[in-house]
């Protein structure tokens, strides 16, 4: 099955030239990593490839060469083939059906509440990155893995699986990673900018946010928050808080760590991070969000009480 696929993807990538790359709105690490590994072995495989993004690519991403040419999504690229990585669900993307239905939609993810969208579906859950699925495709297919494809594919396996930390992370993705290195990718490099590279403004707001942590059933459930007035307090966005809701998981006893983040007035985006058994991509779902079992998301209309609430009882069998 694997290798049907692999060969399926492999065939587009050969006999197609122009691509679009697409990855979810708001995009991690793991999103840009893998769209912009395969923007770079494509464009140096010779064919004519776009990244883009519905969303801004936050400044921690700027140490990349490449960011730069992650363009705004306009729906009105020249493509034959468009790739999404990283959207468990088309909405995510914000690709437009009118545009996308006289092409060939690639989707490659490793969400396991992936809707499979796509005329081509490589969505394999127990992967650790999609970075490890665009390593496969590209060792599978003969397409060169350059150094500079090899350091995207590294952040994206990085960053997923938490610096190798989350119990996401596989012996495959250890193996991926050494093979990396040996390509050229250093590590350091990677793992500094990330996160040892912090702006003074950052370290103020995630200093106001830690002062919100609440804890429920025994420490159980721990809840931070962030108010568009902190953001302003700061002189910070969105954008500064990669990371924020590890720091509310990191609470001792703590199974499930949740950051509120109020975006935009009264729209609250909400990320949930748990440790070894609990699924909060079951509570997502129930929210109209998804994600993995141990990180996930969802966007909800309301006060950051009214959220909080919503979540304590979301969360009760923690009891």
């Amino acid at each position: 099955m694997s290798e049907n696929i692999l060969e399926k993807v492999g065939y587009y990538l050969k006999n197609y030239n122009d691509f679009l790359i697409v990855g979810h709105k708001d995009p991690d690490g793991d999103a840009i990593g893998s769209s912009l590994a395969l923007y770079k072995a494509l464009s140096e495989f010779g064919k004519n490839a776009i990244v883009a993004n519905t969303s801004k690519i936050s400044d921690l991403y700027f140490f990349l060469d490449d960011t730069k040419n992650i363009k705004l999504l306009q729906n009105n690229e020249r493509a034959q083939v468009i790739i999404t990585v990283d959207s468990a669900d088309f909405e995510r993307t914000n690709l437009d059906k009118n545009y996308i239905k006289d092409k060939i939609l690639i989707n490659i993810d490793h969400h396991p509440t992936n809707t499979y969208f796509g005329n081509i579906n490589y969505v394999m859950s127990q992967a650790s990155a999609v970075g490890c699925l665009i390593y496969e495709i590209l060792k599978f297919n003969d397409i060169p893995i350059s150094s500079k494809t090899a350091e995207y594919l590294y952040l994206s396996i990085l960053t997923d699986t938490g610096s190798f930390r989350y119990s996401s992370t596989s012996s495959n993705a250890f193996r991926i990673a050494a093979e990396l290195i040996s390509l050229g990718v250093k590590p350091w490099k990677i793992a500094y900018n990330i996160y040892e590279s912090k702006k003074l403004t950052t370290l103020k707001l995630m200093g106001q946010a830690i002062n919100t942590i609440t804890t429920h059933y025994n420490n159980k459930l721990t809840i931070m928050y962030i108010t568009q007035n902190m953001y302003k307090d700061s002189n910070t966005t969105a954008d500064d808080t990669e990371g924020f809701v590890n720091i509310a998981r990191s609470v001792r006893g703590c199974e499930v760590g949740a950051l509120l983040r109020e975006d935009k007035p009264n729209y609250i985006k909400v990320s949930l991070r748990s440790k070894d058994e609990v699924d909060v991509s079951k509570i997502a779902l129930t929210f109209g969000g998804g994600g993995h079992k141990n990180a996930a998301g969802f966007e909800l209309t309301g006060s950051i009480e009214e959220i909080k609430e919503k979540l304590v009882q979301a969360f009760s069998f923690l009891k």
